[in-house]
């Protein structure tokens, strides 16, 4: 509020929570356009907000929006940090029940990730095309941190056939420096086609993909991935031709900021739409700190970081 106050001092403020769930979310959104808000900006993210179909928040923006309201959504601070692929049976080590994803199409199932001190969260979704608002599923895929032998492994992983095809897989790696495998088996369902991504929700600056890391990184998924929503990246607010004229030709984007490119309902549309300013002050110490930086010395004011301080902008702009 404090953004968009700064953008647009004349416009009337409303605030409705977000944080009670994605039927909760909807409902807020409902609320806030009959209440007569015109422009509505959200920052969340569900982790259970189906990747590959528009789930009950992206329909109610469209909704809202097909009523005449602007609706701009945070894009996500996930930069890269996804892979996405059509389920490739391989045979599968002798401790895992069924088949094993095959990441190069000949026999690799292990994919070697480097794991930096830090906590984390890795979620995969699937989408087999058995229900197409992807609440159900025929297939049981489940995901794993192994060792190079499939023997010594780490996950929760849930009987998914007939329940909502996710699974979540935290952890935290404390001390050394580890190096491990992302493992991903179909443990049963029929033998069709599947399509699935894994996403680092969390420890993005700690995860680093060694191998098939340039396949189907894209990371905005859910609700800005919603075709009526504009999806908003984030730029450095100093690093652009306006703020530092001659340096920076382009704005210069933010390595965290998510990159579209997951297809909903088999179209990939075109995200971000937009990119904003981010790290700029506000009285609102978020747990990124001062910045240490020469161009910006003050420090009465705490640096708000990300494309939740970008997407605000934008709807300063808009109003």
């Amino acid at each position: 509020l404090q953004i968009v106050h700064d953008i647009a001092p004349g416009a009337e403020l409303a605030f409705r929570t977000g944080y009670l769930g994605e039927l909760d979310m909807a409902h807020g959104i409902r609320e806030l356009a009959t209440a007569g808000s015109d422009i509505i900006v959200d920052d969340l993210s569900y982790i259970t907000e189906p990747f590959f179909r528009d789930g009950v928040i992206s329909q109610t923006i469209d909704s809202v929006v097909n009523e005449g309201v602007t609706f701009l959504s945070s894009a996500g601070n996930f930069g890269r940090t996804a892979y996405t692929a059509v389920y490739n049976p391989a045979p599968a080590p002798s401790t895992i029940t069924g088949t094993a994803h095959d990441f190069d199409g000949m026999g690799d199932i292990f994919q070697s990730v480097l794991l930096l001190e830090g906590n984390y969260m890795l979620v995969l979704q699937w989408d087999d095309d058995s229900d197409p608002t992807m609440n159900t599923t025929s297939t049981d895929l489940d995901l794993f941190l192994s060792d190079d032998a499939g023997f010594a492994r780490l996950g929760f992983n849930r009987e998914n056939i007939g329940g909502f095809p996710i699974e979540v897989v935290p952890f935290s790696v404390e001390g050394d420096t580890v190096i491990s495998n992302i493992l991903i088996t179909r443990a049963g369902g029929p033998d069709v086609a599947v399509r699935f991504k894994y996403m680092l929700f969390r420890g993005g600056s700690q995860f680093r993909m060694l191998e098939y890391g340039d396949q189907g990184n894209s990371t905005i998924v859910g609700h800005p991935n919603a075709a009526g929503a504009i999806s908003v990246g984030a730029v450095r607010f100093d690093k652009n031709p306006v703020y530092s004229p001659g340096l920076y030709p382009v704005p210069v984007i933010m390595s965290f900021s998510s990159v579209g490119g997951t297809p909903v309902n088999g179209e990939v549309r075109t995200k971000p739409d937009i990119t904003a300013p981010n790290g700029v002050n506000t009285t609102v110490d978020l747990g990124n700190g001062d910045w240490d930086d020469p161009i910006d010395p003050d420090t009465l004011f705490p640096n708000f970081f990300g494309t939740s301080a970008a997407s605000p902008h934008a709807a300063g702009v808009a109003a």
